[in-house]
This record gives structure tokens, sequence and C-alpha cells, in this order.
């Protein structure tokens, strides 16, 4: 029996029947899509995610396509071809996510629209977000080679990304804030943990070097607006040593899957390193 991966990012093209206007950002509604299909089958993981309040094992985008129509409306038609993306980052939600790959529901809703999907894939030759592997695999090519890793990163990324630091959000890729985060998230998850260093590491020795960056306010819970960053952010490791430099390029790939920053799980912060 083939095992199941522990990172999975699975991506539903979805259009709608008609043309359908919905908010400008989808991301809760995704979160409670995500939910609602791990429930109809296994209820009580469904129940476990949405309750724990430490980090969770998934992320969420928003619908990406349509058109923007108003300050916070998007239009969808039936000749266009949207998309959704959801990430596991244990084998828990993982196996859900290739279930659904395989057996994709006819229709899903967001925000009370109907939208038919098209296709459902995990295959990255298929859709350039979809993809999956393991901790190990992600691991292997830098922990267990001798090879001098990059000691130039370069993350893009694709939805609004922000940091929470002392009760405030910062929409700045910081190399410490991203780093420190990558680090928080596979040690949540994965069986090959990290040294704790990584992150003064990574504040003492990795320099935001150069960017290409907008923000962009996203209305979240309560209408309040999230400020965050789109675009590129490239970094430099300063002294080039192999052990560090392939730590922080193990957790430049695992981006594509844990996403970075702040509110992950209903569309903020999807990210992928650029090699």
């Amino acid at each position: 029996m083939e095992k199941t991966p522990d990172l999975t990012a699975l991506v539903l093209e979805v259009a709608p029947k008609r043309v359908t206007t919905t908010p400008g950002h989808l991301g809760r509604a995704a979160y409670a899509l995500l939910l609602k299909l791990i429930a109809a089958t296994e209820p009580a993981l469904a129940e476990d995610l949405h309750t724990k309040n430490e980090r969770k094992p998934f992320t969420c985008s928003t619908l990406v396509g349509g058109r923007r129509q108003a300050k916070n409306e998007r239009v969808y038609t039936p000749e266009e071809t949207a998309w959704l993306r959801f990430t596991g980052l244990d084998a828990s939600v993982s196996a859900h996510l290739c279930r659904l790959a395989e057996n994709p529901p006819d229709v899903v809703e967001l925000d009370g629209q109907l939208f038919e999907v098209r296709t459902a894939t995990l295959n990255n030759d298929t859709h350039p977000w979809a993809n999956q592997s393991s901790y190990e695999a992600l691991s292997a090519p830098y922990l267990l080679s001798h090879r001098q890793p990059d000691s130039h990163l370069q993350l893009s990324f694709f939805s609004p990304t922000t940091f929470r630091s002392r009760g405030l959000s910062h929409p700045v890729p910081m190399a410490d804030w991203v780093f420190g985060n990558l680090w928080d998230f596979w040690n949540a998850f994965s069986p090959v943990p990290l040294p704790e260093e990584t992150r003064g590491y990574a504040d003492e020795r990795v320099v935001l070097s150069r960017y290409q960056l907008k923000t962009h306010a996203v209305p979240m819970k309560n209408k309040i607006a999230e400020m965050g960053c789109v675009g590129q952010a490239y970094y430099v490791i300063l002294d080039k040593d192999r052990y560090w430099s392939a730590i922080l390029n193990l957790l430049a790939d695992y981006a594509f899957y844990s996403g970075v920053g702040y509110q992950t799980t209903v569309g903020l912060g999807q990210a992928q390193r650029i090699k």
C-alpha cells in the first residue's frame, strides 16, 4: 500500500454556471469549504482542526481569478476558470487532499455561491501551484548532501503576506520573521526537527537585500482590513556556512506548502521559492 504523502498542494479549478459576483477575498469561505469536505468522511478530524488553537496543518488560498468589479467584489463567468488551493502539512490532512484529487466533488459552495469543479490535481506539471512530497524527500537534497547550497534565496509572495509581532501586523518580509515563521511550521509538523538556533541565525546572518513588493489591504473578520505584501524578496546568507545554508534553503522550499506569515489558513501568505 502506497504511503500517504506528508505534504500536499491540491488545486481545484472551478467555474460558476452563470455570471457570479462574490466578495473580493474568499479565504474564510475556502477554509469553511475544506473543513466541510473533510467532515464528510471524518467529522472528528474536521472539528479538531477547527477548534485547535495551535498551528493548523493546512493552508487555504482565496479564489484566484475573475475580474475586479468594485473595491471588494469580483465577478466570475462560466467561460473563465478560477482556482482554489489547499495544502496539507501532515498525513491526516494530506490523505483527504489525495482523496479529493482522485474523486473531487462536482460542485463546491463559496460564500453561498456554487462553482462547478472542472479539474482537481496534485500534479505540478498540470498546475504550477500543485504538488506532493514528504518531509524526508524535501530534506534529503540539503541535509544528506555535501554540496554547497545557494547563498542567495528568492521568495515570491503570491497572496498578501504579513507577520505578527507584539500584537501588531507588519507587511514587511524581514529575514528573521520569514525564516523564523517557516521554522515554526516545520518543527510543528515535521518528524525531522531543525535546531532552535535557526531563528537567531536568520536574524544575524541573513539579510533582505532587495525586493519588489506592493502592499494590499485584505478585508478579514468583522471587515477589518489586514495589510500584506505581494511580490518578490531576495535574501543573502552572509557567511555561506554550508550547514546553515542547507537549513535555510530547505525552509525556502518548504514555503510552497506551509505558506509564510499570519492567517495562512484564510488566504494570506501563499508563497513559493523561485530558483
